[in-house]
């Protein structure tokens, strides 16, 4: 079972002597990548090349400096011999938040939207002409009381 980091900023200095915050989740991505390449006894420059990147660039991703996109984060994980999830295993879950609200009542769309129903109006509501869609949303509202 893996540990989970806490998220809370982290500062380094840059160049200039300012702090430079980093995103805990750039750094404990590029960290996971650097323990991963290492477990592979994989250089720098061999990750690099495998994902057409310079080491240089491998370097910034494992420091946390450079954030790694979704597309990057894919190849790397590809070389690594990795899901993409591993990346992800030491952080603490996203949700955590107070949204419970909201996800039932995504949860509540979302079944709505499954029955024959709900295909039957989403077909309808999508038929129609974009201009019209408002209004027919402003008509529905009337008849249930709802708001947007």
């Amino acid at each position: 079972m893996a540990q989970h980091a806490t998220v809370q900023a982290l500062t380094i200095p840059n160049d200039e002597s300012e702090e430079t915050k980093l995103h805990p989740v750039d750094v404990e991505v590029g960290r996971r990548i650097r323990v991963r390449r290492l477990q592979l006894r994989l250089s720098q420059t061999a990750l690099g090349t495998g994902v057409g990147i310079s080491f240089q660039q491998v370097q910034k991703y494992e420091r946390g400096v450079n954030r790694v996109s979704s597309s990057a984060l894919y190849e790397i994980a590809n070389v690594l011999d990795v899901p993409v999830a591993y990346f992800f295993e030491t952080l603490p879950r996203p949700g955590k938040g107070n949204t419970g609200a909201f996800v039932i009542k995504a949860d509540r769309r979302q079944e709505f939207v499954a029955t024959s129903e709900g295909q039957r109006l989403v077909d309808a509501f999508t038929a129609l002409p974009a201009k019209m869609r408002s209004r027919f949303i402003a008509l529905l509202a009337t008849f249930g009381g709802a708001d947007s």
